[in-house]
């Protein structure tokens, strides 16, 4: 079924995806640190159990444990990158910031509640947070907000 009207807003094109992925997810490190140290078992801590994911036990001893944590984080940040914008449509600025905010919460059910318990039980434990559920809603919102910034605009 044709729509009567043209889709507003703007598109990423899926390579824009990458950088966009980067974006929002340096916004979700930086939430998720912020909430780690605060309210976590810190930001050391947070990366080394992130990086239990391939390393096991050994990611909670030396830096490495930190650098890989934060290299899965970044590389899985790219993959939803691309994967947000190949998915997302045209919709005005609005709706964009709105289905973005979805995708975030989206992702958190996902990891939090389906994948995560195969992948990382220590990692699902730090996600099921109120801080760790704020930072996927800010991985979401700047998905959205880069789109907003560097998307393709509508043709009128």
């Amino acid at each position: 079924m044709a729509h009567s009207q043209p889709f507003m807003g703007t598109k990423l094109q899926t390579l824009q995806g990458l950088p966009a992925g980067l974006f929002a997810g340096a916004g979700m490190a930086f939430v998720f640190s912020l909430g780690s140290a605060l309210f976590g078992p810190g930001v050391l801590r947070l990366w080394q159990t992130a990086a239990g994911t391939f390393m096991g036990s050994a990611a909670t001893t030396g830096s490495a444990g930190v650098l890989v944590g934060l290299v899965i984080h970044v590389i899985v940040s790219l993959l939803l990158g691309l994967l947000y914008a190949t998915s997302m449509d045209r919709l005005e600025r609005r709706d964009t910031l709105v289905v973005s905010l979805f995708y975030g919460f989206t992702i958190w059910v996902v990891f939090s509640f389906i994948i995560g318990g195969w992948i990382n039980r220590e990692m699902v434990s730090l996600s099921r947070t109120w801080w760790g559920l704020i930072a996927y809603l800010v991985f979401g919102l700047l998905l959205g907000v880069w789109a907003n910034l560097r998307g393709r605009p509508a043709v009128r």
